[in-house]
């Protein structure tokens, strides 16, 4: 049976800590409404000028890689592994780098990492696995940050990133975007012709495809990337809403059980009251 003192001493760890994480949900909830209605705003749109971008370098397939921009690409896919820097942000930091794991061992390509929790994971599940490392706040987009990333990343020919989104407070799920404007699988743009057969689908383009792909290849890449860095914030700040929420869930369990413990300890200590009481007046007739 555990003692007085064990329960206050329980109980008291249990009110801090509840208090603690009281604190923390609050912060939470805070910077995730502040980032909310703009991620949420900004998805559709950006998710359309993805999807023109495809269009674009669909159309564009034919002529060399490198007039499409000023740097040079070297052909090679890369993939991004958005971490985190610290913890408490449940579980979707961890199903998202299953994810990941799962592409990089079925495809031969390089490797970005942005967060410290992706240096230990990679260590843990990619032991031999080489990678570029890039310390990445988990408040905000740091610009200085940003654009090392980003000239990095431009020299490559795809650009897989993957990251935590938000779909509700009680769902997130792990996300795979090509920001840089391939297909994750290929699908075919066509229309159907007069007598029925399938024709590709021709665009046309002012003041022409290259200068258009230009553009799309440098402030829209980088504004999509951007997006997918906002987007797992949140997801992350809703996931840990949940953790904390399910943390305090347990805490209060956790204060029921002592509660019951201390009714006990208190009818256990009353009973032996009463005995030594009822053995104290027996004692005293035996004697007269």
């Amino acid at each position: 049976m555990i003692s007085k003192k064990q329960i206050k001493v329980e109980v008291d760890g249990l009110l801090s800590l509840k208090g603690l994480v009281d604190v923390y949900e609050e912060i939470a909830s805070a910077r995730m409404q502040r980032v909310r209605n703009a991620v949420l705003q900004s998805r559709q749109f950006l998710e359309g000028l993805l999807e023109v971008f495809k269009k674009i370098k669909a159309a564009y397939n034919n002529s060399p890689v490198s007039m499409i921009s000023n740097v040079p690409r070297n052909g090679k896919t890369v993939a991004v592994f958005i971490s985190a820097n610290s913890g408490l942000y449940g579980d979707i930091v961890d199903r998202t780098f299953s994810v990941f794991v799962d592409f990089v061992r079925r495809n031969d390509s390089d490797v970005v990492v942005l967060g410290k929790l992706g240096l230990k994971m990679m260590t843990d599940r990619l032991p031999g696995k080489l990678y570029n490392y890039y310390d990445f706040s988990d408040d905000g987009v740091d610009t200085e940050s940003f654009n090392m990333i980003m000239r990095y990343l431009v020299q490559f020919e795809k650009i897989m990133v993957f990251y935590g989104q938000f779909k509700t407070i009680l769902f997130q799920e792990p996300a795979m975007t090509s920001v840089s404007g391939d297909a994750v699988a290929a699908v075919e743009d066509v229309v159907v012709g007069r007598e029925g057969q399938k024709l590709a689908r021709q665009y046309l383009f002012e003041p022409s495809v290259e200068e258009i792909a230009k553009v799309f290849n440098g402030e829209v890449l980088a504004s999509v990337f951007e997006q997918t860095l906002h987007e797992s914030q949140l997801a992350k700040y809703a996931s840990r809403m949940l953790a904390l929420d399910k943390s305090e869930d347990s805490i209060e369990r956790r204060l029921g059980k002592i509660k019951v413990e201390e009714v006990r300890l208190m009818h256990k200590l009353q009973n032996r009251k009463q005995l030594s009481t009822i053995s104290g007046i027996s004692l005293w007739r035996n004697a007269r």
